[in-house]
């Protein structure tokens, strides 16, 4: 057997000596010089280099790799398969299928849920979420009065039932609807009305958990004087140098120095959240930063613990992360993570926007559905792809 520690000039010799090419020479020392301790080092390290030629290297690592693959990957995942969070819709053509988007806090309004009140299935989920909070929701929705509704105690659990209440009318209106239903996508809060609509979550522990979360944020905003706006920058615009002048203004007023993103809605567009003296400084200064105040909205966001009482399913179909930007992913406490950090991290709208958007074939698109309150989704849309605008229909509330 022809050993690694022989010299060039012996396996040179030995190729004149049988007259054989050097491909053929290094295939044959390769198959009797490579120990299974060696392909063991690469396959488990990569960045193991050994004396061979690459080509005849590779391919004799994938006939004899099956096993070391496995055993790598019984190291890495315990033994057990790494699910896949893409759920495949290949077999429905593109046009067929059916993008759920579900609106966020700040879409509601004094009426929700009256178009719906014919349908069986949307009353009952009003009744539902009655029980659940211990007060008449459809009243609420129905009456107001408006500065009730628009407070984040009762705003978050409203939008969500309306939100949900009306996927439930749109089913029953449409069997296609739930056939080829690929994605859901839900805007801050609506991203409970998206799970439940991706199987993830019954509409039960959906409503439980942005009870908890609601109360959580409204008690944080009565500790700490703050809200958000929304901002239009440019590519000449300084927002980060904006944030960071107004956080040392507020510590030099011995003030809390919160400021930072909280939105990306879409191109151009995002949401600050900040303290009152912060939010200030960006309204008075937005001409030395070039930037745009366009609207402020009050509430603050805080961590809630419902979530983990919570039975998560399997989703039936593709789910966006608020936290993430990309689809949710399949194991159950990854899922509860990325919620629970979804109440204090930006909002990814517009890298969730441009995902569902490349899902086009010869300029051909999904049927974009906003399902609740408001049509602010579809604004954004618009924004983003006109082409993939033509394809959009609101079923409001």
């Amino acid at each position: 057997m022809l050993r690694r520690s022989q010299s060039g000039f012996e396996i040179c010799r030995r190729l004149i000596r049988k007259r054989r090419t050097p491909d053929e020479a290094s295939s044959s020392i390769l198959e009797e010089g490579t120990t299974f301790s060696d392909v063991h080092n690469v396959i488990l390290n990569p960045t193991t280099k050994l004396p061979y030629p690459e080509k005849q290297l590779r391919e004799h690592l994938e006939k004899t790799s099956t096993d070391l693959l496995r055993e790598r990957n019984k190291q890495k995942y315990g033994g057990k398969k790494k699910l896949s969070s893409e759920i495949d819709f290949s077999h429905i053509p593109i046009v067929e299928h059916v993008v759920l988007l579900f609106p966020g806090q700040g879409a509601q309004f004094v009426g929700m849920g009256k178009k719906l009140m014919e349908i069986a299935a949307a009353k009952a989920i009003f009744d539902e979420a009655s029980e659940v909070l211990g007060y008449d929701m459809l009243k609420l929705c129905l009456d107001g009065p408006k500065d009730k509704i628009e407070q984040t105690l009762y705003c978050q659990p409203a939008v969500v039932t309306s939100s949900v209440a009306a996927f439930e009318a749109l089913k029953s209106q449409d069997d296609s609807i739930e056939e080829n239903l690929t994605d859901t996508a839900g805007f801050s809060v609506g991203e409970y009305s998206a799970m439940v609509a991706g199987g993830i979550i019954s509409f039960s522990d959906a409503i439980k958990i942005v009870k908890t979360r609601a109360e959580a944020m409204s008690e944080c905003s009565k500790l700490v004087k703050s809200g958000m706006v929304t901002v239009r920058v440019k590519g000449s615009s300084r927002i980060e140098k904006a944030i960071n002048d107004a956080r040392n203004v507020a510590r030099e007023a011995g003030e809390l120095d919160i400021c930072e993103v909280a939105n990306y809605l879409y191109c151009g567009t995002r949401v600050i959240g900040a303290s009152e003296t912060c939010l200030r400084f960006l309204e008075q200064n937005q001409e030395k930063y070039n930037i745009q105040v366009l609207k402020k909205i009050t509430t603050v966001e805080k961590v809630m613990q419902a979530l983990y009482q919570a039975d998560i399913q399997r989703a039936v179909c593709n789910v966006y992360s608020n936290y993430t930007g990309h689809i949710l992913p399949a194991k159950k406490a990854e899922i509860r993570g990325a919620l629970s950090k979804q109440v204090n991290n930006p909002v990814k709208w517009e890298q969730i926007q441009q995902l569902l958007f490349r899902k086009h074939e010869n300029e051909k698109f999904p049927r974009f559905y906003e399902v609740g309150p408001g049509r602010q989704l579809g604004a954004m849309l618009l924004q983003t792809s006109k082409k993939a605008y033509k394809t959009y229909q609101q079923y409001s509330c």
